[in-house]
C-alpha cells in the first residue's frame, strides 16, 4: 500500500523541499484563526473578525495568481524572498494596529497587503514536484503527500494558535507564524537544485492559465471549497467560545483536519483507474452527509466526532483536483495554475468568513453552519457541470 510513497520519495531532495515547504506553509494554518480571535478579543465584534480575515483572504486570491505567474517566469529564488520580506514586516505591523486606538481601516490596509504578497507555498512545492516527477500515478501520489501535510499543518496549526493565544499573548500566533515562514521560506530558497526550469515563453502564453483547458471551472470549484472550510472554520470558533471552551475550537479544528489526513492518506495509496474528474464528483459526495448535520449540533462531543467525518472528503477533493489543474495546466505554468486554484478557495473562504461572522452575530451558530452546508452541495452540482468539460482533450493553444 505504502510502495508509492517510497517511490515518490526515493531522491533525498525530494524530502528535503517537502519539508522546508511544510515549515515555510505553517502560517496557513494559524494566520487567519490567529487574527480572527485577535481582532474579536481586541475589538470585540465577529463581523468585524470575520471582514478582517475576509478582505485577507481576497488580498491572497488576487495577488496568489500574480506572483505566481511572475515566479514561472523568473524563478523562485527571485520573487520568494520579497514575498517573505513583505509579508513579516506587514505582520508585524498588524500586531501593534489590532490592539490600538488607530482606526479599523488600518487593520484592513495591513491586511490587504500581506494577503497580497503571502507567498503561495503549497503551488511553489508542487511546482517542484512536478519538475522532478513530469507527470503520472506517482505524481499523483506526491500531491497526496502535500495534501496530507496541509492536513497536518491544520492540525498542528489551530492548536498552536489557541493554545498560544490564550495562553501566551493574542499575537503570539503571528510571531510564531512569521518565524516558520522565515525558516522554511529561507530553506526552499536554498534549494536551487530543485527549483523548476523558468518558463521563459510564458511571455507569448498571453491570457491567463485559468483560460486553458477548463480550468475556469476548476477555479469556481474551490471557490466553492473555500466557502465551505470558511464557514466552517469561521463557526466552529464561535460554536466553541459560545459553549464556554474558547480553546476547544483548535481541537474541533485538528479533528477536521484528522479526518482530511485518513482520507488523503487512503487516496494517495490507491491507483483508480476512473479519470480524475469523475474521481471528483464522487469524492465531492462524501462531504455532503456530514454537513447537512452540522447546523443540527449543539454539543462539544458530537462536534468533535462530526468535525472527523466532515473532514474525511477534504484531502481527497484537493489532491484530485490539483493533479487536474496540473495535467491541464500546459508545461512551465504548474505554479501559476495553482496558485490560481487557492486564490478560488480565497475568495470562497473570504465570503464565507463574512457571511458566517455576519449570521454568528445575528442568528447564531446553527445557521452559519447552513453556509457550509449549501457549500457542500453547490461542490457536487459543480462538479457535475465541470465533468465533461475537464474530459475533453487538451487544447495546445
Amino acid at each position: 500500500m505504502l510502495q508509492k510513497y517510497r517511490i515518490a520519495f526515493a531522491d533525498p531532495r525530494a524530502r528535503a523541499f517537502s519539508f522546508a515547504g511544510f515549515i515555510a506553509r505553517m502560517p496557513i494554518s494559524m494566520v487567519g484563526i490567529g487574527v480572527l480571535m485577535y481582532v474579536e478579543s481586541a475589538r470585540g465584534n465577529y463581523t468585524l473578525a470575520g471582514s478582517v480575515s475576509a478582505i485577507g483572504a481576497i488580498s491572497a486570491a488576487i495577488g496568489g495568481p500574480l506572483t505566481s505567474r511572475l515566479t514561472d517566469r523568473v524563478g523562485q529564488h527571485r520573487v520568494l524572498p520579497w514575498q517573505i520580506l513583505i509579508a513579516v514586516t506587514t505582520a508585524i505591523a498588524l500586531i501593534f494596529t489590532i490592539p490600538s486606538n488607530l482606526p479599523a481601516v488600518w487593520i484592513f490596509v495591513f491586511a490587504i497587503i500581506s494577503g497580497f504578497f503571502a507567498p503561495s507555498i503549497g503551488a511553489l512545492v508542487r511546482a517542484r514536484w512536478t519538475a522532478l516527477l513530469v507527470s503520472g500515478p506517482v505524481l499523483i501520489t506526491a500531491f497526496s503527500v502535500e495534501s496530507m501535510i496541509d492536513e497536518i499543518i491544520f492540525v498542528i496549526g489551530p492548536s498552536i494558535a489557541a493554545l498560544t493565544s490564550v495562553n501566551i499573548h493574542p499575537a503570539a500566533p503571528q510571531s510564531i507564524a512569521a518565524v516558520f515562514l522565515i525558516v522554511g521560506g529561507t530553506w526552499l530558497i536554498s534549494m536551487r537544485d530543485t527549483e523548476p526550469p523558468i518558463n521563459r515563453n510564458q511571455v507569448k502564453h498571453g491570457k491567463p492559465v485559468v483560460f486553458k483547458n477548463g480550468l475556469l471551472w476548476m477555479v469556481f470549484i474551490h471557490f466553492l471549497a473555500g466557502i465551505f472550510f470558511g464557514s466552517i472554520e469561521t463557526t466552529m470558533i464561535a460554536f466553541s467560545n459560545f459553549a464556554g471552551v474558547p480553546i476547544a475550537a483548535g481541537l474541533l479544528l485538528a479533528l477536521w483536519s484528522i479526518g482530511s489526513l485518513i482520507g488523503g492518506i487512503f487516496y494517495g495509496a490507491n491507483e483508480f483507474s476512473m479519470p480524475l474528474p469523475n474521481q471528483l464528483v464522487l469524492i465531492s459526495l462524501v462531504l455532503i452527509p456530514p454537513a447537512v448535520l452540522l447546523p443540527f449540533i449543539n454539543g462539544l462531543g458530537l462536534m468533535a466526532v462530526l468535525s472527523i467525518l466532515a473532514g474525511f472528503g477534504i484531502a481527497p477533493l484537493l489532491i484530485a483536483a490539483a493533479s487536474i489543474a496540473q495535467q491541464r495546466a500546459g508545461d512551465g505554468r504548474t505554479t501559476e495554475a495553482i496558485a490560481s486554484m487557492y486564490s478560488g478557495i480565497a475568495v470562497g473562504f473570504a465570503f464565507a468568513a463574512a457571511s458566517s461572522g455576519w449570521l454568528i452575530d445575528n442568528h447564531g451558530t446553527n445557521w452559519a453552519f447552513s453556509v457550509g452546508t449549501g457549500a457542500a452541495l453547490a461542490i457536487t452540482l459543480g462538479t457535475l457541470a465541470a465533468q465533461n468539460g475537464l474530459l475533453k482533450p487538451l487544447s495546445t493553444r
